[in-house]
């Protein structure tokens, strides 16, 4: 992302290897789910029984996002103090009634209430540097992952939420990673074309380095090839 920091890189990293190591088996970094927005990390699988969240007796799909947060002022952007959830619980009751219901854009929410309020994943975690987000400062049913020299370890667990939305968020998924390709392809390109002008540049810079030399005889050397070219003559005569 442009003016991401290497931090901000390595969170993303690193929250996408804890997914794999907890077990989602479809992950994915940067993926965007409307009306969410861009998560950092997503991932999602069907975990067998008794080794899902819950430690029930049967399979159970799990949904997982993941927001990494390098700095304290990152994270406090994404919290929202304006008193408009009662508005977008009205709006959410009124899309209910319908008999489409289509996804609407929580206005004057922070991203993690907006994830409360539209429903895309069963667990919500915040990816932090150590001692940059505490437990208090964290939204209802979101969890706390700190990353260290030890890695990611899980600081507060999230409360489940029943509603997910996996086949969505799997589709987002497939299209974060495509485009992902598609960029890597068109990246390559960009870099061996970089290196082939380079090279075309540092050989100009060589043939202009290259200039003209004319030899020219010594004067002495000139008379006597003259003379010696006159005396052939005279003999063919």
């Amino acid at each position: 992302m442009p003016g991401e920091t290497e931090l901000h890189k390595t969170l993303k990293k690193e929250g996408c290897r804890w997914l794999l190591r907890m077990g989602y088996r479809c992950i994915a970094a940067e993926v965007r789910v409307p009306p969410l927005g861009i998560v950092d990390a997503v991932g999602t699988g069907t975990f067998r029984a008794y080794h899902n969240y819950l430690a029930i007796p049967r399979e159970m799909p799990q949904v997982c996002f993941i927001e990494c947060k390098a700095t304290r002022g990152d994270f406090l952007r994404d919290c929202s103090n304006d008193g408009q959830l009662e508005l977008c619980l009205d709006q959410r009751r009124g899309s209910q009634k319908r008999k489409r219901r289509r996804l609407r854009h929580n206005i004057g929410l922070g991203k993690f209430d907006s994830c409360l309020m539209q429903p895309m994943a069963n667990l919500h975690y915040v990816l932090a540097p150590a001692g940059v987000v505490q437990k208090k400062d964290l939204a209802p049913r979101w969890g706390l992952l700190s990353y260290g020299e030890t890695g990611v370890n899980v600081v507060v667990k999230p409360l489940w939420q029943e509603t997910s939305q996996m086949q969505y968020v799997e589709s987002a998924i497939a299209r974060a990673l495509t485009g992902d390709i598609f960029r890597a392809d068109d990246r390559a390109m960009a870099s061996v074309n970089r290196e082939l002008f380079a090279q075309q540049m540092a050989l100009a810079e060589r043939i202009r380095s290259i200039r003209p030399r004319a030899i020219f005889a010594p004067p002495g050397d000139i008379n006597f090839t003259t003379d010696k070219m006159q005396m052939h003559t005279d003999k063919i005569k």
